[in-house]
């Protein structure tokens, strides 16, 4: 048996590239989140914040 499952720490980076990745013309979100294993919920809360944060700035 092993452990409960920690939280993933994502990086700046690896945040864009996912974005841009699942974004870009003809993506699909989807395929994009099970691709790297992220939920697609998540990719939406991060444009979100990004979203805000370059509103805000």
């Amino acid at each position: 048996m092993t452990g409960p499952e920690r939280r993933r720490r994502w990086r700046d980076e690896e945040r864009f590239q996912i974005l841009a990745e699942a974004f870009a013309p003809g993506a699909c979100v989807a395929d994009v989140a099970r691709q790297r294993d992220v939920s697609t919920s998540l990719i939406y809360t991060w444009r979100r914040n990004l979203l805000r944060e370059q509103g805000e700035g």
